[in-house]
């Protein structure tokens, strides 16, 4: 019994490092982005009406009613929600999001590994323009992401939000 004991305990430290290991990386899973759940602070280099302030919260927790990841982004005079949801049939994941001015995104991933690419695009209800938008998730570490985001509203993809997050 007492070896049995051991074995179990040792076995629950060989996994924790694990644990950790696998919610410092996206994946093409319905968990994939478990990570993310929490509540964040951002601090975002390129400040934009779409983007967002300089200092933002992110908060994000599961869908009480299906698997997606049910998230917001709030700093001064700024508000965002959005969804982050798996298909498992491609193994895509989107991220659908609104404004309460109206504007509206929607991108897709594979996602793998410590950086995501998604791709995809936005109707920007200030200019009547729809542009193509590109992010780079970047994971740094249980505690620490970045999102760099581009877009085209000025004829050519530029940075349109650099932040990094960190758990709180």
């Amino acid at each position: 019994m007492r070896k049995t004991l051991v074995l179990v305990a040792l076995a629950a430290v060989a996994f924790v490092p694990g644990a950790a290991v696998a919610q410092m990386t996206a994946g093409g899973s319905p968990h994939g982005f478990d990570w993310m759940l929490g509540t964040w602070t951002c601090k975002n280099t390129v400040p934009t009406p779409l983007g967002g302030p300089a200092v933002q919260t992110l908060t994000a927790v599961r869908s009480a009613t299906t698997n997606a990841i049910v998230w917001r982004y709030t700093g001064s005079g700024y508000d965002q929600y959005g969804f982050l949801a798996y298909d498992g049939k491609s193994g895509m994941w989107w991220s659908s999001w609104a404004y309460p001015g109206g504007s509206i995104g929607n991108e897709s991933a594979k996602a793998g590994g410590k950086k995501t690419t998604w791709s995809g695009l936005i109707v920007n209800a200030a200019s009547g323009k729809t542009e193509h938008i590109r992010d780079l998730y970047t994971v740094y570490g249980p505690t620490t992401f970045n999102d760099t985001g581009w877009d085209d509203a000025t004829g050519s993809m530029k940075i349109s939000y650099n932040g990094t997050c960190t758990k709180m």
